[in-house]
């Protein structure tokens, strides 16, 4: 029987041919990630779970511990997944609405500046204006005398 830490690999099940439990059902094969038969293909009953090893050889040497090792690496990744999904929905809202806020901050600050200038620029050219006027008139009273 599997244990708890165990699992089937869900990908690898399929139909087998004419191997049959003792029920008469047809089995799947799966596979084993026990610490005892990392990797191990198994037939398996719907009802009955596991009904016969498909490889006759159990994992031994630096293949079973290299299997044990990526078991245990997959595991902590999905679990490290989990939790980045789990808290980076809620900080990623947050940090959304702190990025507009700053960006509302940063335009708006830019639009004063953009005002500041446009009120310069006007006063610079009603400024020109009346110094034009200004050397004009000196300019015409000096031609009439």
């Amino acid at each position: 029987m599997i244990s708890q830490s165990s699992g089937s690999d869900a990908n690898s099940s399929r139909i087998w041919g004419p191997l049959c439990c003792n029920c008469g059902r047809a089995t799947t094969l799966a596979k084993s990630w026990t610490n005892d038969n990392p990797g191990r293909r198994f037939f398996k009953c719907v009802v009955h779970g596991f009904a016969k090893w498909a490889d006759e050889e159990r994992p031994y040497g630096w293949q079973k511990v290299s299997l044990l090792e990526a078991r245990d690496e997959i595991k902590v990744l999905k679990e490290s997944v989990k939790a980045m999904n789990v808290s980076g929905s809620n900080s990623t809202s947050h940090d959304l609405v702190n990025k507009h806020e700053q960006e509302k901050k940063k335009l708006e600050s830019e639009v004063m500046a953009a005002n500041e200038r446009e009120k310069m620029l006007k006063q610079f050219i009603l400024l020109s204006w009346g110094g034009f006027i200004v050397v004009i008139a000196m300019i015409l009273v000096i031609g009439k005398n």
